[in-house]
């Protein structure tokens, strides 16, 4: 397979691009709600976008040890939202867009020694004001964006915070004995709590590195097992926005429309 520069895109994604015409029919994967809400905050929908990779979990042997592995899955998580993200907005820039709205990361594993990341959104450009230098990305819908910008804000980014930890009993015994019952099992407890703060730590870091004055959570994911019986392993993801304020305007809308006019009058 020849290679390509890893700032070009992919073939399909060129494929797709050379089809898309200014004049042509546009293809959204907004609902109509979020449709409308975009294009009262001014944005006009030119195409949907997607950011693809496959990522090979790498095999740490028999002997290595429970952080070795969730450290190791903790990276390939962070490394596949960062390339399905850039390779997003690199096919959104090529399309002339200014942003993408509505983005949604799907994972799937075909097998155990393989995971698919796919970031799917909506390429949109501003009908007035200056053009970013690369497009903002945000899980936000159109109507949210709305809101935002009515109230003074902008996105900026889809932002990650990933962690991974493991706790391991040096005795080697048994986190609970079976005959205990129903009881909680602290170590577990305290890494659950543990991770889920080193996620948020790092969502923060990642605002804070893009410039931006804060950030809206999007989803929260966690997972914990047991590893043989005498230690226990955790991943958790923040993933959301980073909002820059650019006008200290009135306070965002609360209240929502009960019937929605189409009228444009």
């Amino acid at each position: 397979m020849p290679k390509r520069d890893a700032r070009a895109l992919p073939p399909m994604a060129q494929a797709r691009l050379d089809r898309f015409s200014p004049s042509g029919p546009k293809t959204s994967l907004l609902s109509v709600p979020a449709a409308v809400g975009a294009e009262a905050a001014g944005f006009t929908p030119l195409g949907d976008v997607m950011g693809c990779v496959v990522h090979q979990i790498g095999y740490t042997g028999p002997s290595s040890w429970a952080a070795d592995r969730v450290k190791q899955l903790a990276g390939i998580l962070r490394e596949g939202y960062a390339t399905a993200l850039e390779r997003l907005e690199d096919e959104a820039a090529a399309m002339g867009a200014d942003g993408v709205l509505g983005i949604e990361f799907t994972i799937t594993s075909p097998d155990e020694m393989t995971q698919e990341f796919v970031a799917l959104g909506t390429a949109v450009r501003a009908r007035a004001g200056p053009r970013p230098r690369r497009p903002f990305t945000t899980e936000l819908p159109g109507q949210d964006v709305a809101k935002l910008v009515q109230a003074g804000w902008v996105p900026a980014r889809v932002v990650v915070g990933v962690a991974g930890r493991a706790f391991f009993d040096t005795w080697r015994r048994p986190m609970i004995p079976a005959w205990y019952g129903n009881t909680e099992i602290p170590m577990a407890t305290e890494l659950a709590i543990d991770v889920r703060a080193a996620a948020r730590a790092e969502f923060a870091r990642e605002i804070r590195e893009c410039g931006a004055d804060g950030g809206i959570v999007s989803d929260l994911g966690f997972d914990i097992w047991p590893v043989q019986d005498v230690a226990v392993a955790a991943i958790a993801r923040v993933t959301g926005t980073a909002i820059a304020r650019f006008d200290p305007g009135p306070a965002a809308p609360v209240g929502a429309l009960k019937i929605l006019p189409l009228n444009r009058s």
